[in-house]
């Protein structure tokens, strides 16, 4: 009896003990996924907000060559306003009216002059205007564009308890301070060859926001991130 006893303590401290393991890690578990589902959703509000920032840029500098395409325009357009004048009621001048022919055939070749190289200002400052908002137009919808997670990418962030009843009993009843940190196996449905069972801490496949070849690629879209240009680094620039 005593040995039964003793063997029924036995299996129930091991009970008990395996059972505040595999709590204990699968609480380790959720927290993993909720600190790594944390990550990716910070790191796809900075990817976004870091395309805003270059979004931000081109309309600064399409706004910066209108602006001064607009005052081309003014300038031009007072100019051109004044050389009309002189050449209609400027001609009835007397030292004009008086001229020898040949001053007065200079002094029209040169308002005539004038005010082509006027209207070619003018129309070279519209031109350069639209052209600015055409290509700015373009950059913006067809090559600088917010990298929106897709279908995939969002199902790729989820995580299951199904997924840690699959990670072995080694991992599920893992003795805490005895080994490095855990890696936990990502379990994603076959999509694919080779396709269900990812290692690691993520899925690779899905982090990048760009297409290519209608196949998602990776792609760090936050590179080294936006580093803040102090005042005596824009000095030093400016001087080189």
């Amino acid at each position: 009896r005593r040995r039964i006893a003793a063997m029924v303590e036995l299996l129930a401290t091991f009970g008990a003990t395996a059972k505040e393991l595999f709590e204990y890690n699968r609480d380790y578990y959720t927290f993993d996924q909720k600190q790594r589902l944390d990550r990716e959703m910070l790191r796809l509000e900075m990817q976004i907000k870091r395309f805003d920032l270059f979004r931000e840029d081109i309309r600064d500098l399409v706004e910066l060559t209108c602006s001064k395409m607009e005052m081309y325009h003014l300038v031009g357009a007072l100019v051109l306003e004044f050389t009309v004048l002189i050449y209609t009621e400027g001609a009835e001048l007397a030292w004009i009216s008086i001229a020898p022919p040949f001053l007065k055939a200079c002094w029209g070749m040169s308002l005539a002059s004038a005010f082509t190289y006027i209207i070619l200002a003018v129309w070279l400052s519209m031109h350069a205007s639209v052209s600015a908002q055409s290509f700015g137009t373009r950059l913006l919808t067809r090559f600088v564009r917010l990298p929106i997670p897709g279908a995939q990418q969002i199902n790729a962030l989820n995580a299951r308890l199904t997924d840690f009843e699959r990670q072995g009993v080694g991992r599920m009843l893992r003795v805490p301070f005895t080994s490095d940190a855990q890696q936990w196996d990502q379990i994603r449905h076959r999509t694919g060859p080779g396709m269900e069972h990812l290692l690691d801490d993520g899925d690779d496949r899905f982090k990048p926001a760009v297409r290519v070849d209608n196949q998602l690629r990776a792609q760090d879209l936050l590179g080294a991130g936006e580093a803040a240009i102090h005042e005596e680094d824009l000095c030093n620039a400016a001087t080189r």
